[in-house]
């Protein structure tokens, strides 16, 4: 933070007793102004109107003009003798640069600090990394935060083209859809999603895709569909079945072919 200087004889200077205590107030002000901005004492028109406050002071300018104060210049004011009695711009931004890199040099000391982070620095029992004793962190490193937002949002994809069942879908197939004809269903389900367009063929995960389809041919299956095992289960008991009766001489034949 600059300053702007003012001399321990200003209150009754000449000059001063000349302007007037409405225009020294403006003095002062574009004074403290024109230092933090780093001007040189050069005071734009406008922004001695707005801090005279034009309507109710406007003579206070031309005041300070009159009592030597002020230079009247293109574009607004200039102070009088600023660079003799004022810290000069150039060296007042040089000393805000230092004081400003220091202060992120401190910034990264104390964040080296903090997370551990010093490349230097040895790996301590707890994981920490500091020459100092290991503190842990006030709060979440944001950095860590936005990896882990980062693999939540997982994108989607269409179905590949080279999509294919692995013997684990196969077993899972079986042990919870086993009336399902897997191919079958399998390359329906291929067909399908490679023919939707847009947004909606776009799947986070198509093995679980896969399962709900299967489980929905499921639905649509009769469970009451004879397999091949089926088939030859029941043929062998009817074959049994008939065996008995050809056996038994008091069966009819109406018996016999029911």
């Amino acid at each position: 933070m600059g300053w702007f200087k003012v001399d321990d004889q200003l209150a009754f200077n000449a000059k001063v007793m000349l302007a007037g205590n409405s225009a020294m107030g403006l003095w002062v002000r574009a004074g403290s102004w024109s230092s933090a901005q780093l001007t040189g004492g050069f005071i734009p028109a406008h922004m001695a109107n707005a801090m005279a406050n034009a309507m109710a002071n406007p003579c206070d300018a031309d005041a300070l003009v009159m009592a030597g104060l002020w230079d009247e210049v293109e574009g607004g004011f200039q102070f009088h003798d600023w660079s003799d009695f004022q810290p000069d711009a150039e060296a007042e931004k040089e000393k805000r640069k230092a004081v400003s890199d220091a202060r992120s040099r401190a910034g990264r000391a104390g964040a080296e600090a903090r997370w551990g982070s010093k490349p230097d620095s040895k790996p301590m029992a707890n994981g920490w990394q500091n020459d100092s004793k290991p503190m842990p962190p006030t709060r979440p490193d944001p950095t860590e935060e936005a990896k882990a937002s980062s693999s939540r949002k997982k994108r989607g994809s269409r179905i590949p083209d080279d999509f294919t069942v692995s013997p684990d879908m196969i077993a899972w197939a079986r042990e919870n859809a086993p009336h399902v004809d897997g191919p079958r269903e399998t390359t329906k389900f291929i067909n399908y999603w490679q023919s939707v367009a847009g947004a909606k063929g776009v799947k986070l995960d198509w093995v679980a895709t896969w399962r709900n389809w299967m489980l929905n041919a499921a639905e649509r299956t009769p469970h009451s569909k004879p397999t091949t095992g089926d088939k030859m289960r029941d043929t062998f008991a009817r074959g049994q079945a008939l065996q008995e009766r050809l056996n038994n001489p008091g069966q009819t034949i109406l018996e016999i072919g029911a």
